[in-house]
């Protein structure tokens, strides 16, 4: 009888061991995905910040850089 109850102790213990496993995996992919989140917010959070203190892309936008078009021809080439 004692060695029916060291096999069923044996299989407990594995069992125990894979669960743990498991809930250690998924622990360890919830953190990894809750920091990424985190550093993305807040590398979102820094650009924004610092879009607002420089202005923006307003500067950009109101500025226009004059076409030239020449419709000279080159000496020489008539």
């Amino acid at each position: 009888m004692g060695s029916e109850k060291r096999a069923r102790q044996k299989q407990n213990r594995q069992a125990r061991i894979e669960e743990e496993r498991r809930v250690a995996h998924r622990a360890k992919w919830r953190r990894r995905i809750i920091t990424g989140l985190i550093l993305a917010a807040l590398l979102i959070v820094i650009f924004l910040v610092g879009n607002l203190l420089t202005g923006g892309g307003e500067a950009a936008s109101t500025t226009t850089i004059p076409v030239i078009t020449d419709t000279t021809a080159a000496p020489g080439a008539g």
